[in-house]
């Protein structure tokens, strides 16, 4: 192919195909930006107004109730349900604690100084025997629990053998519970 056009026409003709190719970039990007932009209008203008209902909400709410008014009136709808739950549980209270229920009120009697290394349940004839096993640190702290588990009236009988208290300190014991009819009380 030959080429009759000069250096000149050459440059000016080059000069003016950038230019065209610039007019065309900058018209897509133009329209890019504009298509973005009404594709996400209806997005933008539902979130503000969403903001501006739930602030103005929000603003009626706290025009009614005060915060303190506010927490208060949550404390006794608290209040209210819990006296609720009280009037189901009350019959709930009056039967016998679960083992379960017995093995964490024995741990929460137990106190720092004496160490439960072993429990076992025994279930048979509609009578309840649990076996505290542990090590307690001294005659004290195992006579104070011994004495906490007497007085406990769901238990019927609590057993520790006197060896126990052979010891001073660092004391191995072995004390045996049982569970049965609720004890009277004299």
């Amino acid at each position: 192919m030959i080429n009759i056009l000069t250096e000149e026409q050459k440059k000016k003709v080059l000069t003016e195909y950038r230019f065209r190719l610039g007019v065309v970039v900058v018209f897509a990007v133009a329209t890019l930006v504009l298509a973005s932009l009404v594709l996400l209008a209806p997005s933008y203008f539902l979130a503000v107004s969403k903001y501006n209902s739930i602030f103005a909400e929000l603003a009626v709410l706290e025009s009614k109730q005060g915060r303190g008014v506010q927490e208060k009136d949550v404390n006794a709808q608290i209040i209210s349900i819990n006296k609720k739950i009280a009037l189901f549980l009350k019959d709930a209270a009056d039967a016998k604690p679960t083992p379960a229920q017995t093995i964490l009120d024995m741990l929460n009697i137990k106190g720092s100084e004496v160490k439960i290394q072993g429990l076992t349940y025994d279930a048979s004839g509609g009578q309840e025997r649990f076996v505290i096993a542990g090590n307690a640190l001294n005659r004290e702290s195992l006579a104070q629990f011994v004495k906490t588990l007497n007085q406990e009236p769901t238990f019927t009988k609590v057993d520790l053998p006197i060896s126990s208290y052979v010891k001073s300190a660092n004391i191995d014991f072995s004390v045996v519970i049982e569970r049965g009819e609720k004890k009277k009380q004299l």
